[in-house]
């Protein structure tokens, strides 16, 4: 069967340049989006354009992620699935609606259809250190395998963005591992754990939808023209070209070899 991947989050810093990577491999690629407009973005762009991927790369549009089954028929003959399309904490976005909830609804939705389809073979979630360290980090190193208590009682608001997004993180942890230890998938599952990831986005064409992206790289830039910052910026960070690779490299990696499960990735 020929190996054909899924990405999420493809209109995003991370998305994109793993499907970048992927069509350069020579992988059939299925990615997700929202609406056509979406999906165009993604197609015409000029990097899309000079690897000229023809029938190897297509897309499916989903309005709503969060609706159950909403990735059942988009599952479809795929073999490995790369979850990219986390929210990133924007300031301006809702705590529960935009950070919190779609962090924790799309990877529990996406894995419940891997469940019903036997073609998947491997499941790699885009998390964060974050998700490692918890909300006050421990005096102690940490691993992408660390695994940190949720608070109880589970808060019912946030406070700030900052900690809808890391406890988002941590409980999507959570509930992967529970799947993996109560379901027993036919896949495994395995999560790729960068810091700030900074790096050329091949999305932004001018100035004006470099600033109109959503990632890490706003951050440096903010830092760069002496702009205040939203929340403190820690010192782990890794490449994008690194993280793409990372997460191909996970995706392909001998599901029946044993070894950790959970990758950090960070440059030097």
């Amino acid at each position: 069967m020929a190996m054909t991947i899924l990405i999420t989050g493809a209109t995003g810093l991370i998305g994109f340049r793993i499907l970048l990577a992927a069509l350069a491999a020579g992988y059939n690629v299925r990615y997700t989006v929202r609406s056509e407009g979406k999906a165009k973005i993604v197609s015409s762009n000029p990097a899309i354009q000079q690897l000229a991927p023809g029938s190897r790369l297509s897309s499916i549009i989903i309005p709503d992620f969060t609706v159950e089954g909403a990735f059942n028929s988009a599952l479809e003959g795929v073999t490995h699935v790369i979850h990219a399309g986390s929210p990133v904490p924007v300031p301006t976005y809702d705590l529960t609606t935009q950070v919190f909830q779609p962090t924790v609804n799309i990877s529990s939705g996406l894995i419940s259809s891997a469940l019903k389809t036997p073609s998947i073979r491997r499941v790699v979630i885009t998390s964060s250190i974050v998700a490692n360290l918890g909300l006050t980090p421990p005096p102690n190193a940490v691993s992408a395998s660390t695994r940190v208590p949720l608070p109880n009682p589970f808060p019912s608001t946030f406070n700030d963005v900052f900690e809808a997004y890391v406890l988002g993180k941590m409980v999507e942890m959570h509930n992967s591992d529970e799947v993996v230890k109560t379901c027993n998938p036919h896949f495994t599952i395995s999560h790729v754990v960068p810091g700030y990831v900074f790096g050329r986005n091949e999305l932004a064409l001018d100035t004006a939808m470099m600033q109109a992206q959503s990632s890490s790289n706003n951050f440096l830039m903010l830092g760069m023209v002496g702009a205040e910052l939203p929340f403190p910026i820690h010192s782990g960070f890794a490449h994008i070209d690194d993280v793409a690779d990372v997460h191909l490299r996970v995706a392909f990696l001998d599901p029946e070899a044993e070894g950790p499960k959970d990758f950090g990735v960070a440059s030097k």
